[in-house]
């Protein structure tokens, strides 16, 4: 059976998707307020790891669905995109791995690890880094959809310029100005989306080495 035609409108709508799927979160916190009948930040132990693991499992299904539509109904499959990186894009990759975690440093006082460790505690931060693996998933998920979408529609020659980190960081980055209330926090976000649509592009493109430029990206 012929696969449909992907196009420009279904790969934004994807992208769409995949940050509509991050901020679900929020409307699962919200229902464990009430469940709870106490604020997000007095959750136990307990609670927010129940919180990390029903999220992880809304996040994997949500992005077993969309590889699913975009792979076997439109014959989009991003996991068979594994060009070899060049030197060049390694180089530019690292440069932006340096200066995320440079800039997390600075604005966190400590290595991010090392700051969450001490915060959370041993049990509560293996579940906090699980979580961030996840979530890892459906913003290079929808970085990657952004990107053929925007390809697709300007007719230059654009394939280096990073248009899915910087839908990403108009979208989902942004949106924690509004989620934290917190200028710095939410212009960080912004830059941490654009350096995953970067890695993206950096990796020529391979979701695996991308996803481990991101993993980086996120948790150092």
């Amino acid at each position: 059976m012929a696969k449909k035609s992907i196009t420009p409108t279904m790969l934004f709508l994807l992208g769409v998707f995949s940050i509509m799927g991050l901020l679900s979160e929020y409307l699962l916190i919200e229902l464990e307020t009430y469940i709870f009948n106490k604020k997000y930040i007095e959750f136990t132990i307990t609670e927010s790891v129940t919180h990390w693991i029903v999220i992880c499992v809304v996040w994997a299904l949500l992005g077993l669905l969309l590889f699913y539509v975009t792979a076997r109904v439109y014959g989009f499959d991003m996991m068979k995109k594994n060009e070899r990186p060049t030197m060049q894009g390694l180089v530019v990759a690292v440069m932006l791995l340096s200066s995320s975690v440079g800039v997390k440093y600075i604005l966190l006082g400590g290595w991010q690890m090392a700051v969450d460790f001490r915060r959370e505690g041993w049990f509560q931060f293996i579940f906090l880094y699980i979580y961030r693996l996840f979530e890892t998933v459906l913003l290079l998920m929808a970085a990657a959809f952004f990107q053929e979408g925007f390809e697709r529609v300007v007719k230059i020659d654009n394939k280096k310029i990073p248009w899915g980190g910087a839908i990403l960081a108009l979208t989902w980055g942004l949106i924690h100005l509004i989620t934290t209330g917190d200028v710095i926090m939410a212009l960080f976000y912004t830059a941490l989306s654009f350096f995953i649509g970067c890695a993206y592009l950096s990796a020529h493109r391979n979701v695996y080495i991308s996803y481990i430029f991101a993993v980086v990206l996120m948790l150092l």
